[in-house]
């Protein structure tokens, strides 16, 4: 199923994003691949699939929950994509979306 510019730019609309024009055309195709991809889906026979099967029988053993040493949240600033707010004991990042 195609996807075209007009939809592509409604939809970005609807996401308050602005793609530039190369990025509509390339989110246009992602989107129709995706679309035909769900479409393709929707043809496997699975009338003899059982829909709450599991991957397996058994029981996952679950260890004790050993509480440890963390680290200090300085320490974990250079691990993240933000700094450290101590004030908010929290990460900030900046936004994706301006």
């Amino acid at each position: 199923m195609a996807i075209d510019a007009q939809e592509t730019l409604a939809l970005a609309d609807m996401l308050r994003i602005k793609p530039s024009p190369g990025d509509a055309e390339r989110l246009s195709n992602d989107m129709s691949s995706v679309l035909d991809y769900a479409k393709l889906l929707g043809e496997v026979d699975v009338r003899d699939v059982d829909p709450m099967g599991v991957g397996f029988a058994g029981y996952a053993e679950l260890r004790e929950d050993v509480p440890g040493p963390s680290l200090a949240p300085e320490d974990l600033e250079m691990l993240s994509a933000g700094k450290y707010d101590p004030q908010l004991r929290a990460f900030v990042t900046k936004p994706i979306f301006g």
